[in-house]
């Protein structure tokens, strides 16, 4: 099998697919402004669906006889998965609870430090070296994302707790992201995101009841919770987990800091927002950082293995 077909096709499939995933991330924003539920409700009834819709892909993959669908899911695969569903709730909890303590901008450049903690963690855990060229297209996107937040940072109390919310929830994140990776060494896309979305669920479903949230809503609601599903978490999230089975983490989480700008160009084009100076020119930063890391991810060095970046 040549090194091409190890790391999974042409690279500008590979890296086309990845952006189509972040791409998918980005519509979350507007979705959820168009709909009138609590934030738990809607991401509870999100994840239930995106458990059911995920499973037609399952059932394609198994009649497809790949070797991925072919190869075992076993009992440690399936505990990393589900607990990386219980860190994809706790992800999406944070977040929604994070931000009002503080401004959104500040949330942003919190979880902005994502790729930080995976090439942190990933060296030290998973032996995924960064290469120097790697860890400044990191800076380089981690300096963008602060452009798109305008450093709007405010100290107060309620403003701290906030900003350590948003914290937690990038490290969270950064776990998810390397538990999938492990996971998707060995196992296909669907069935790992299967798991995901159901533990996602249960977490979802548990912490609503837990805090008193009703599970009614309107059809209304229901219609951009299926959206939110269809394309959010079956579309992006699941080309994520995709990426995750063909690139080291670091370079996932990097592509992910591309939503902002995504999410804003989106919101001009179907909601008429305008695009502020600092998000377009912190959005070309963001993307010139994700291209290095790219470039690096790609680099051919003797001695190093495939997927060290």
């Amino acid at each position: 099998m040549t090194a091409q077909a190890r790391r999974g096709g042409p690279i500008v499939a590979r890296y086309a697919l990845l952006l189509a995933g972040v791409t998918g991330l980005s519509w979350a924003g507007i979705f959820y402004s168009l709909a009138h539920a609590p934030p738990i409700a809607m991401v509870a009834y999100r994840s239930l669906f995106a458990a059911v819709l995920i499973l037609p892909l399952v059932l394609i993959g198994r009649w497809s006889g790949s070797r991925d669908t072919a190869a075992r899911f076993g009992g440690r695969d399936i505990a990393l998965s589900t607990i990386a569903g219980a860190l994809f709730a706790a992800d999406l909890t944070l977040w929604a609870v994070g931000i009002r303590f503080t401004t959104v901008s500040s949330a942003m450049l919190m979880v902005s430090t994502d790729p930080i903690w995976i090439a942190l963690f990933s060296a030290l855990f998973f032996a995924e070296r960064p290469r120097p060229l790697a860890i400044v297209g990191i800076a380089v996107a981690v300096c963008g994302t602060a452009i798109v937040a305008g450093m709007d940072l405010r100290v107060s109390g309620t403003a701290l707790l906030g900003d350590g919310l948003a914290l937690a929830a990038a490290l969270v994140e950064t776990w998810y992201l390397l538990l999938g990776r492990r996971v998707r060494m060995r196992v296909d896309a669907p069935r790992y995101a299967t798991i995901v979305y159901a533990a996602c669920a249960a977490c979802m479903w548990i912490a609503m009841f837990a805090s008193g949230t009703s599970p009614a809503v309107s059809l209304h609601d229901l219609g951009f919770a299926l959206l939110l599903a269809l394309v959010v978490t079956v579309g992006g999230h699941t080309l994520i987990s995709h990426s995750l089975g063909l690139m080291p983490a670091t370079v996932v989480g990097v592509a992910i800091l591309a939503q902002p700008p995504i999410a804003a160009l989106l919101a001009y084009l179907f909601l008429h927002q305008t695009i502020p100076l600092t998000t377009a020119v912190g959005g070309l930063v963001a993307l010139m950082g994700l291209g290095i890391v790219a470039y690096a991810n790609e680099l051919k060095s003797p001695g190093i293995e495939a997927g060290a970046i």
